[in-house]
């Protein structure tokens, strides 16, 4: 319903002007002004209709999923088809309606009007209006077309997200800018801007977090979809904001530069620790040096995750003989007030006490306080030497800009210029669509008149 108010608002004013010059048809059928004005706000209204259309259709395609998750009725999900039939029909006809008008248009002679006047300004119709149509065919192919595909990921942000108006206008404006910006073109960061708003995120939060998404794919090599969901999911385990996303995806970047491990392992692994370490009030940055010092001893991924969840519950919520451990080694993970101490602190504390111990008395009390398949995780953390763990703490504690930096050297070569001018080509093609659309409109149907006038010559006349 809301991604549809500006479409329906816009079929309204365009009704209301139907009605008005119907009503004065009636009492002039021949005033070709009149006749003019018709024939475009039909074509307007089927645009519009048009438009409707896909929107309910990409609605459609979610429906199907929400009625079996049982997030909707079946009646709303009936009314929602009953609304795509009746909207088809009614571009039917507005259709027909408006080819009628294009037919009495011609009858009256004012298309005809029109073409003689363009006919007698071209010497050799047949030869010179061909090359002259093929430009104007080129150039509203490739700008409709780009701005077309825009068009449609937009529909699919509004479908999604329910933005409309001022809110859908500022969306476009961001992923044309970002289409300027980064690798990705503004069709893309379009595609970005739906994965955010499936998880739920404003126009806003789009707004806010997109740069830090984009820079993050491009540093990393990840698709949009996966980044996305890497940013958006952890971002809300973590109790982070959307404008927080830039500098967790620097987070990520550096990290992934700094240790054995990438961004898409790197995610996997936030999955299964990051809901319990937001929980109890752990940072990004230090849950990525666990993350980043597990992967340098070859645990990465889900195995990762699993086993710091599994060892930061543990102390947390220990047992009886975790507990006896704990307190012969003075661990604790809370203060002396009871609150929860940072996860640096934490790990400090684990490498302190557990340096002490010999190789066996190590692997005997990880086994107790984390359990035997998370003790080869911690043991990683613990003994890293001095020089890792310190180098890589103070790369991820000054991380911020690192996605952009990793992103700009990425496409430091010919690829990456082409691939850059390819997106600044998407944004003039869009740019020409939205100022030449109407006008191109206008031409086509002309030269579609023509070719038409054409075919009925005799084929004298047209020799």
């Amino acid at each position: 319903s809301k991604a549809l108010e500006g479409v329906n608002k816009d079929i309204k004013g365009t009704q209301t002007q139907l009605k008005d010059v119907q009503k004065l048809l009636k009492l002039d059928p021949s005033n070709t002004e009149l006749l003019s004005q018709k024939h475009k706000l039909l074509a307007d209204a089927v645009t519009a209709t048009k438009e409707k259309l896909e929107v309910l259709k990409t609605a459609a395609e979610q429906a199907n999923t929400a009625l079996a998750n049982g997030e909707i009725s079946q009646q709303q999900y009936d009314a929602l088809q009953r609304e795509i039939i009746e909207t088809e029909n009614e571009l039917k006809r507005l259709t027909t309606e408006a080819n009628n008008s294009h037919t009495a248009l011609e009858k009256m002679g004012v298309l005809g009007e029109t073409l003689q006047s363009a006919g007698d300004k071209i010497s050799g119709v047949g030869q010179k209006l061909l090359p002259v149509t093929a430009g104007v065919t080129a150039l509203g192919t490739i700008a409709v077309k780009t701005g077309a595909d825009f068009d449609s990921a937009m529909s699919k942000v509004a479908a999604v997200s329910g933005a409309t108006g001022s809110e859908m206008d500022a969306l476009r404006e961001k992923a044309r800018e970002m289409g300027s910006k980064t690798k990705f073109s503004a069709s893309e960061a379009a595609e970005a801007m739906n994965y955010m708003a499936m998880a739920g995120w404003n126009t806003q939060q789009m707004i806010d977090g997109l740069p830090g998404i984009l820079n993050l794919a491009a540093a990393s090599g990840e698709s949009l979809a996966n980044t996305s969901d890497i940013v958006t999911d952890a971002l809300t385990a973590f109790g982070l904001k959307a404008e927080d996303s830039s500098h967790f995806a620097d987070v990520l970047a550096k990290t992934s530069s700094s240790a054995n491990t990438n961004v898409s392992l790197m995610g996997e692994t936030f999955k299964y620790v990051a809901p319990l370490a937001g929980t109890l009030g752990f940072s990004v940055e230090d849950t990525a040096l666990a993350v980043g010092l597990m992967a340098n001893a070859g645990i990465k991924g889900s195995q990762a995750g699993t086993a710091l969840k599994t060892a930061i519950a543990n102390l947390a919520s220990p047992t009886d003989s975790m507990k006896e451990q704990m307190k012969k080694l003075g661990i604790s993970i809370t203060d002396t007030n009871g609150s929860v101490k940072p996860l640096i602190t934490i790990l400090e504390e684990l490498r302190t006490k557990f340096g002490k111990l010999s190789s066996a008395q190590q692997s005997a009390a990880a086994s107790t306080i984390f359990g035997k398949e998370s003790m080869s995780g911690m043991l990683a953390i613990i003994n890293a030497s001095d020089s890792d763990f310190n180098s890589l703490y103070e790369n991820i504690k000054n991380a911020d800009g690192a996605a952009k930096d990793m992103a700009d050297t990425m496409q430091d070569n010919l690829q990456g210029d082409l691939t850059t001018l390819f997106s600044a080509l998407e944004g003039v093609g869009i740019k020409v669509s939205e100022v030449l659309e109407p006008a191109l409109r206008d031409i086509v149907e002309a030269i579609t008149d023509l070719f038409s006038w054409l075919n009925g010559l005799d084929d004298e006349i047209t020799n």
